[in-house]
């Protein structure tokens, strides 16, 4: 079970997970935010992973493909609450992928 907590704070999506985040369930995280990108026109965004309990590691694939079109519509993610584990699988995007450790420090690092 996922519970999806989404906010915007100054022109920034934060979206806060919670539970256990398989792939069945990451797509319907993805369709929030294929309306929230190409409807709404939301172009940053702070994941937070802290209170994720278990995550699927075919999962990996699936959020770079939505990374990458954030990135292609010239958008941003922060990362917060991951491991270093995670970091590593998620990878590295200079200027467009962030990983912070409170969700307030995403304002240090990007601004709309």
């Amino acid at each position: 079970m996922l519970a999806m907590k989404f906010q915007i704070k100054r022109g920034i999506m934060f979206i806060r997970l919670e539970g256990e985040l398989t792939n069945y369930n990451f797509s319907k995280v993805a369709e929030k935010i294929n309306y929230l990108l190409y409807s709404q026109g939301i172009l940053v965004y702070v994941f937070n992973l802290a209170k994720v309990t278990k995550m699927d590691k075919s999962l990996f694939e699936n959020i770079q493909n939505k990374l990458t079109e954030i990135f292609l519509k010239c958008g941003s993610v922060a990362f917060c609450g991951i491991s270093n584990k995670v970091r590593k699988r998620i990878g590295e995007r200079y200027g467009q992928l962030f990983y912070i450790a409170k969700e307030y420090e995403v304002f240090q690092y990007i601004s709309i």
